[in-house]
């Protein structure tokens, strides 16, 4: 985090939710691979040594995230023993927040949160495929979840994307009024004629050119009529 940062929320993941999850699946497949004690105990015993330690080096990692909403971006940090990761998604590239939540992370009030960007390579497409090459129905979006693009399992998710949406909808709020703003200079820096018919054209072309939005242009055309 860069110093003087405004920090409207931070977390980590919840890590309980982790583990019992672990030991349930652990488990399960425990009870499936018995059987392998009798006819190949090397690949049993190779199992119940070795997935311990690869989930000790996963909690390891997940552990070490740090999540942060500031006032125009949110942050994806991760500091461990192999380096440090830092990816900030400014609030002008965030097109939409999604909760995730599985049964167990309902259980332990905790989830996901993902951001799709206006890129939109967080979302994916699925499809029925009939045969090689040939496919049945239309494609359904699906999201793609990433630690690049997701607070992984922060507690009260719901909470924390009212924090998010609140943030975003006061930024882009402001963001309306600065291209408000430059729009009506625009205007006054062409002053061919001082009428309110031209004025309305040239807002209407300002419009059509795609520097302001329908929104903007409803409030500017009011503001001008109404002197």
């Amino acid at each position: 985090m860069k110093e003087g940062r405004q920090v409207l929320w931070s977390g980590k993941p919840y890590m309980k939710k982790t583990v019992v999850k672990f030991i349930l699946v652990f488990l399960f497949f425990l009870l499936i691979l018995m059987p392998l004690w009798f006819v190949a105990p090397s690949f049993f015993l190779a199992y119940i040594t070795v997935i311990p330690v690869l989930f000790a080096f996963y909690y390891y990692w997940k552990s070490a995230h740090t999540y942060y909403l500031t006032e125009n971006s949110v942050l994806i940090t991760r500091r461990w023993v192999f380096g440090s990761y830092h990816r900030e998604i400014t609030l002008d590239r965030i097109h939409d927040v999604h909760v995730q939540q599985g049964i167990l992370a309902r259980a332990f009030n905790c989830g996901s949160l993902v951001f799709t960007t206006l890129t939109g390579l967080e979302v994916g497409y699925s499809y029925t495929e009939v045969g090689r090459g040939v496919r049945f129905g239309a494609a359904r979006p699906k999201l793609l979840r990433t630690p690049l693009n997701s607070f992984l399992d922060v507690r009260d998710p719901e909470s924390v994307k009212d924090t998010v949406v609140k943030r975003l909808a006061a930024w882009r709020e402001v963001l309306q009024q600065q291209r408000m703003a430059v729009s009506l200079e625009k205007i006054a820096e062409q002053r061919v004629a001082p009428s309110v018919a031209d004025e309305l054209a040239k807002l209407k072309k300002l419009l059509d050119e795609g520097v302001i939005t329908r929104e903007e242009y409803e409030k500017l055309k009011k503001r001008i009529v109404e002197g």
